[in-house]
């Protein structure tokens, strides 16, 4: 139990530690940006490449692949529903903010601290996720806003994966271990002294990337959001916990991915469609805080 908690205070100082030197002027935002490009072109992608090297594939795999995607899509209806009779605007923030989950950058690094072994898990049921929140979902709510900028273009979000360096190593990864082909050690040794970089740079930039700016006015709709993205986030955890036929590791680890915090691509994507930029950073800052203290609570109990 003391090495989780000091495993936690040790994630958020690192957090905390990048915002305040933004804060006091040492680094900017544009910094963020930079270690953002460091850790999706390199240490992310050795991460990948070294818990997946010799990963078996069974059909639990294929499962949760399917729950990425499933569960982001049955989010965002609730999200539709819960927002229904709101401004479109706010019904947006909804359906952008319940589902979507924040792997790469924060739930690979915490997991891989406690469990190394799941990482394989974490990255499949990813798969599904990233189609969603590279584009899918957008679309989605444009289509039910009426506000087809972009449209449903099956094309658009495989565009964008297909540029994403960690989605192409997850497809070619699973390549190798569908044919069975395992990476030597030697090999891989440059790749696993890499990915011993990427928790500190992972919180690091969402530290630098962390936003406290806000009208007054939009706290409700920022509490809403985040009330209800935790509460449904607790009703699927359970039903996975307690319903579910996997094995007790593969149960954690979709316990914890339920858990993590707002993907910052629909953070993104939410501000194109119209919501504050200051509400839409602020909530997926502190659903930081939140996923931190769960998902530490999660690994304590279970």
């Amino acid at each position: 139990m003391t090495k989780i908690i000091l495993n936690a205070v040790s994630f958020l100082l690192t957090i905390l530690l990048a915002f305040f030197l933004k804060k006091m002027g040492v680094l900017k935002q544009t910094d963020g940006e930079r270690v953002s490009k460091i850790v999706i072109f390199t240490t992310l992608p050795a991460t990948i490449i070294v818990s997946l090297n010799a990963f078996q594939i069974t059909s639990t795999v294929w499962i949760l692949m399917s729950l990425g995607l499933i569960f982001n899509l049955l989010l965002i209806f609730v999200g539709y529903l819960l927002g229904r009779k709101k401004s479109t605007v706010e019904r947006g923030f909804y359906m952008f903010n319940i589902g979507g989950y924040n792997l790469g950058n924060f739930a690979i690094p915490f997991v891989s601290s406690f469990f190394p072994l799941a990482i394989p898990f974490i990255a499949m049921f990813d798969m599904g996720n990233s189609f969603m929140v590279a584009g899918t979902t957008q679309a989605i709510v444009e289509t039910t806003a009426q506000q087809k900028k972009h449209g449903f273009d099956l094309r658009d979000p495989l565009r964008i994966l297909l540029k994403s360096p960690p989605f192409v190593v997850y497809l070619v990864m699973i390549i190798l271990a569908i044919f069975k082909i395992k990476i030597p050690t030697e090999v891989l040794a440059p790749f696993t002294f890499i990915s011993h970089a990427n928790s500190f740079l992972s919180l690091f930039m969402i530290g630098l990337f962390m936003q406290i700016s806000f009208k007054k006015s939009g706290l409700a709709v920022i509490g809403r959001v985040l009330v209800y993205r935790y509460l449904f986030a607790g009703i699927l955890a359970s039903f996975v916990y307690f319903c579910l036929p996997f094995e007790h590791l593969v149960k954690i680890v979709l316990v914890l991915v339920l858990l993590t915090p707002i993907s910052f691509l629909t953070t993104i994507q939410a501000t194109q469609f119209g919501v504050d930029e200051g509400e839409a950073g602020f909530a997926s800052s502190l659903s930081m805080i939140i996923s931190l203290v769960l998902m530490s609570a999660v690994v304590i109990f279970l």
